[in-house]
């Protein structure tokens, strides 16, 4: 079980896996309408007062392109053998954890309450948070913080995989296309402002 969670790469075949990743995407997709969610970077998920189904394709369509053109690029720096379709299915099952937590934003929950205390803070003026506010933000910051490590070591152990990445050196490549996807994803999807 520990293997299909955090390395199925080793376990299915590249089309299974882009099958599976892509069923993912079209659900996790539909969630982000119902949930308001946005995935405005590679790893990042922001929630807003109402989306459309052209922010949610656009934003998924940008991040997932950015990541995967990257990933292939240094891919192919670590090994020449590197195949398109393994990054593909990499990208595609490493975003999948993100899907879990739009269910935090049932009924705009979370962004209401991030927004009470954005408002806070902007204001500088001392407001009471409720208990079962307080609660909610840390459960759903714990439960982000895994998410988060989860679509790393996917991204990895799929890249890892794909590359037949050893080195240390290769390591700090991966880290670098990530960092590097991230930043050209957020700055691509602000700017388009759509």
């Amino acid at each position: 079980m520990k293997t299909i969670i955090l390395n199925p790469f080793q376990k299915f075949s590249e089309k299974q896996l882009i099958a599976f990743g892509i069923s993912a995407t079209v659900i996790g997709g539909l969630l982000s309408l119902l949930f308001n969610g946005r995935f405005d970077g590679v790893l990042d998920l922001h929630f807003t007062e109402k989306t459309t189904i052209a922010t949610t394709a656009l934003d998924l369509i940008i991040s997932f392109s950015i990541l995967a053109s990257i990933l292939f690029l240094f891919g192919k720096v670590i090994n020449k053998k590197t195949r398109l379709i393994d990054i593909l299915a990499t990208c595609f099952i490493s975003k999948i954890p993100f899907f879990f937590l739009l269910f935090f934003n049932i009924n705009n929950k979370m962004f209401l309450v991030t927004e009470n205390l954005m408002k806070m803070v902007s204001t500088n003026k001392p407001t009471n948070i409720e208990t079962p506010d307080i609660i909610f933000l840390m459960s759903s910051g714990i439960t982000t913080f895994a998410c988060l490590i989860w679509s790393i070591a996917l991204l990895f152990n799929g890249f890892r995989t794909a590359t037949n990445l050893k080195e240390t050196k290769h390591i700090l490549l991966f880290a670098l296309a990530i960092i590097l996807a991230e930043v050209a994803s957020k700055i691509i999807i602000l700017n388009l402002n759509y």
